[in-house]
């Protein structure tokens, strides 16, 4: 049976050891990742050449001087760098210039070649100019590195996260969150908001989610999960939503058994009601959680994304009821102030689950007042 792509993304979490590999190895997994960036390099390799048609090969390059190190020898470790950026290669390339190169940082094997943990994108470029467009052998290539003489990789992981500033392609959630991952599964990390993020995650792929980024092309598949801000992440641990949340989530999901990604709405709303949830001590098991999926798709095909029908009866709600409480406002301006976001969407869905099941359920006061009368409810 073809495994899922939460299923292979998530596996990638489960290695107790670094997975060494190429830079051709690197930037063809990537391209298998996102085939449809194929065309798109191809045409930048021919645009590469049209505008530095005065180099006629790789030496004519004048790189940065440095320790010099064969492009050959330079392995990636994909337990260590984040997810190959394929828009961001496309950009060094389109904007290249000699003196932008900065020297690759790496540690040494036993056995004399480099592992690269940070400059990646840039070797990837360079391997893609002596390859595709000038046609050379990578045994006869040398690059600029930085030797760091180390090779703890949790120390290293901790300082690339640290070291991704403003200077460069800054780090997302979303590789901020492979990179806690790893430092879990790989490195035995016992930072707490690392163990939170591994945690998460184990409860993702029981549920057949997946984290991702729109970077990757596959935030489509089914189980794709974008919306790692104030669900699975969040600037500290002080203000991350509980493991638990995502238990929730992650379960509801695995009820619901639906082929599709998760919507960036359906995400906010449910991690917001189930922090509510949470917060007031309700219990949310199996149970529970059987009804609550009874409920969304018996009333709206559990479909909350911006379009849907969700929304379509809170928006109809919100407009009666700010009719009513301003009337002067409305009748010169009409509606004002909805929002397909918490304030609006959890105060309709609170009173349709106090309506339509026995649940439990939280208290929340929305700061706009919205109150949804029984008549505007299914």
């Amino acid at each position: 049976m073809q495994k899922t792509r939460a299923q292979l993304i998530n596996e990638q979490y489960n290695k107790s050891q670094s997975n060494f590999i190429t830079l051709q190895q690197r930037l063809n997994d990537a391209l298998n990742f996102a085939p449809d960036y194929q065309n798109l390099l191809t045409s930048m390799v021919s645009e590469f050449r049209r505008r530095h048609h005065y180099w006629g090969k790789y030496q004519d390059i004048k790189l940065c001087q440095s320790i010099p190190a064969k492009m050959s020898e330079i392995l990636i470790d994909t337990t260590m760098q984040r997810s190959v950026d394929l828009r961001h290669v496309l950009n060094i390339l389109q904007f290249f210039r000699p003196t932008m190169v900065m020297a690759i940082q790496v540690y040494q094997l036993p056995d004399g070649r480099y592992v690269a943990w940070d400059g990646q994108h840039t070797a990837i470029a360079l391997y893609i100019i002596l390859t595709k467009v000038f046609g050379e052998r990578m045994a006869d290539a040398m690059v600029p590195v930085v030797v760091y003489s180390t090779d703890q990789k949790l120390e290293i992981r901790r300082n690339f996260i640290l070291l991704n500033g403003d200077a460069k392609a800054p780090l997302d959630f979303i590789d901020i969150y492979k990179q806690q991952l790893y430092g879990v599964k790989v490195d035995g990390a016992d930072d707490p908001s690392w163990i939170d993020t591994a945690t998460k995650n184990d409860y993702f792929a029981a549920a057949g989610l997946f984290a991702t980024d729109k970077k990757f092309g596959d935030e489509d598949e089914p189980g794709a999960f974008t919306l790692l801000a104030d669900t699975l992440m969040s600037k500290s641990l002080k203000t991350r939503k509980h493991p638990e949340v995502t238990r929730m989530f992650a379960e509801y999901w695995s009820y619901l058994n639906q082929q599709r990604p998760t919507d960036a709405k359906e995400a906010r709303q449910l991690y917001e009601f189930f922090n509510l949830c949470y917060e007031q001590k309700i219990k949310v098991d199996q149970n529970y959680l059987l009804d609550f999926v009874a409920f969304t798709k018996g009333y709206f095909d559990a479909d909350f994304s911006p379009n849907g029908p969700f929304w379509d009866k809170v928006g109809i709600a919100y407009e009666n009821w700010f009719k009513k409480v301003n009337p002067e406002t409305y009748a010169e301006f009409g509606m004002r102030g909805f929002t397909k976001e918490m304030r609006c969407g959890i105060p309709f869905l609170l009173a349709q689950l106090k309506k339509s099941t026995k649940l439990k359920l939280p208290k929340y006061t929305a700061n706009n007042g919205f109150t949804p009368a029984k008549g505007d409810l299914w």
